[in-house]
């Protein structure tokens, strides 16, 4: 192995974890760009819907933690599911992933662009700036952060994700404070959904989405000390604190807003008011003060989102270059830092390709439809991904340590969480019948279908770059070594 072709090792720890968790999730963000939509149907329920989708994320991550454990490396979920499953069923599950993360940074600063930028400039400064701006200046920012030494880049996601958590913090607790009936219990009662169960099931399958990027630490297990440790923790602590704090806050914003004894009312007003976050409830809590450091504690978290979501697909593309499943040039790091430059300039090529194409769908087109299809597509390849994290969890211990398989650890845990997460899943599926969003479903099929020709290419022609993918964190592992067992090369 060349010295070109390996990340620095055991300069993170399970906090580098935790803030690369929290920062991918992107709470400000997610709740300004959520929060109302789900509420339309939810109602004044929508902190009951943010609980239910809690407790699924808790039972992902604890699968997720129960594989890492066992499986890392910087190819993240190509190196776990292809040990626990075998490399065919791992690679081509696996490649869904490239029609998440590395859309994941233009999704953030396009969301930002449309639904923050342009209405805000336009209300506060009299001049609507062009959302394509936060996609020109946002990833020059990432890309520039991202060459630096890894811990810089940490440096950088934590210290604005601190940011934008003390400000949400405060403006929640502000709005419980102001409330004159801060105690309202029946907002987590099911029958306070404004559309019955199906309200509640459709604000629950958005909020699940928030937790979005909570694995994005796996990437980075290379450079993590005590990395089977701290990789589990950085997921479980992340999860469970991100929990608390939609639940906090979406209760939070109902009470703050006015939610009342008539749910349907509650998502008529709250689902039709004019920037809800950064203009009624900002100014109530802050004053004249309040929509700028909304506008600021977002633009936070869509910088810190970006980041955090190119140091996780930059390191994909590095380790899959690395193995020669991607081109060759994409596998090596620079001298003094161990950076992969090559995949961190890449992927932010990509976001400005995509903004390129955007740019030209918007012309004539209703540009916030292709957004929501973006989304769709995302959502579906993510879940499937966690639908297969839940089946690799079983078959790792049943089959490959069977001296250690726990029937409800192993087994029940497992299948519980596989079969709830089927939920969003159908949903992101079925409930999206308008075009382009119903087009979504074949995306991600056909996606699937050219990494299962891609995988079929590589065994006949290069069958050693699958089994370097495979044993990565063997060769790769600077200390974090783990034994292949014999039962490990056998695939199901």
């Amino acid at each position: 192995m060349s010295e070109n072709q390996s990340l620095k090792n055991n300069i993170l720890t399970w906090r580098s974890q935790f803030f690369q968790a929290i920062a991918h999730i992107a709470p400000a963000s997610g709740i300004v760009m959520s929060f109302q939509f789900m509420a339309t149907r939810s109602g004044s329920a929508l902190p009951l819907a943010v609980v239910c989708a809690a407790v699924l994320s808790l039972l992902v991550a604890y699968c997720l933690s129960l594989l890492t454990r066992k499986y890392f490396g910087a190819s993240g979920y190509f190196q776990i599911h292809s040990r626990a499953l075998g490399s065919k069923v791992g690679f081509t599950t696996s490649w869904l992933f490239f029609i998440y993360e590395p859309l994941n940074a233009f999704m953030s600063f396009f969301g930002f662009g449309v639904l923050i930028l342009e209405p805000f400039s336009q209300a506060h400064l009299g001049y609507k700036i062009p959302w394509w701006v936060a996609i020109v200046v946002g990833n020059s920012i990432v890309m520039l952060c991202s060459l630096t030494n890894i811990k810089g880049a940490m440096r950088v996601t934590t210290i604005l994700g601190i940011v934008e958590l003390i400000i949400f913090l405060v403006f929640g607790g502000i709005l419980l404070v102001q409330a004159d009936a801060p105690f309202q219990p029946q907002y987590f009662a099911p029958s306070n959904s404004a559309d019955g169960i199906g309200g509640l099931l459709f604000a629950f399958i958005f909020a699940f989405l928030l937790f979005m990027g909570f694995e994005s630490g796996l990437p980075l297990t290379e450079e993590t000390k005590d990395t089977k440790n701290a990789t589990a923790k950085g997921l479980l602590f992340s999860v469970g604190f991100a929990s608390l704090l939609f639940i906090f806050l979406g209760y939070a914003f109902v009470v703050g807003f006015g939610g009342g004894e008539d749910s349907v009312s509650f998502a008529k007003s709250f689902g039709s008011a004019d920037s809800p976050f950064s203009g009624t409830l900002a100014i109530k809590a802050f004053g004249a003060i309040g929509p700028w450091l909304i506008f600021f504690a977002v633009m936070n978290s869509c910088i810190a989102c970006a980041l955090a979501s190119q140091s996780g697909s930059s390191r994909v593309f590095f380790s899959l270059g690395r193995s020669r499943v991607l081109p060759n040039w994409l596998g090596y790091t620079t001298d003094k830092h161990k950076v992969p430059a090559n995949a961190s300039l890449f992927a932010g090529f990509l976001t400005f390709l995509l903004g390129l194409v955007f740019y030209l769908l918007s012309h004539g087109q209703k540009i916030m439809d292709w957004f929501g299809f973006t989304a769709v597509v995302m959502s579906i390849a993510l879940l499937a991904l966690h639908f297969v994290t839940c089946v690799s969890v079983f078959v790792a211990y049943r089959f490959k340590e069977k001296d250690r398989f726990k029937h409800i650890q192993h087994g029940l845990i497992p299948f519980v969480t596989a079969c709830i997460v089927l939920l969003p899943l159908c949903g992101s599926v079925y409930y999206n019948p308008d075009k382009p969003m119903s087009y979504a479903p074949w995306v991600v099929g056909i996606w699937f279908v050219i990494g299962l020709v891609v995988y079929n290419v590589l065994k006949r022609r290069q069958p050693q770059t699958l089994q370097a993918l495979e044993h990565e964190m063997e060769r790769f592992g600077h200390g974090h070594q783990m034994p292949v067992c014999q039962s490990d090369k056998t695939s199901i």
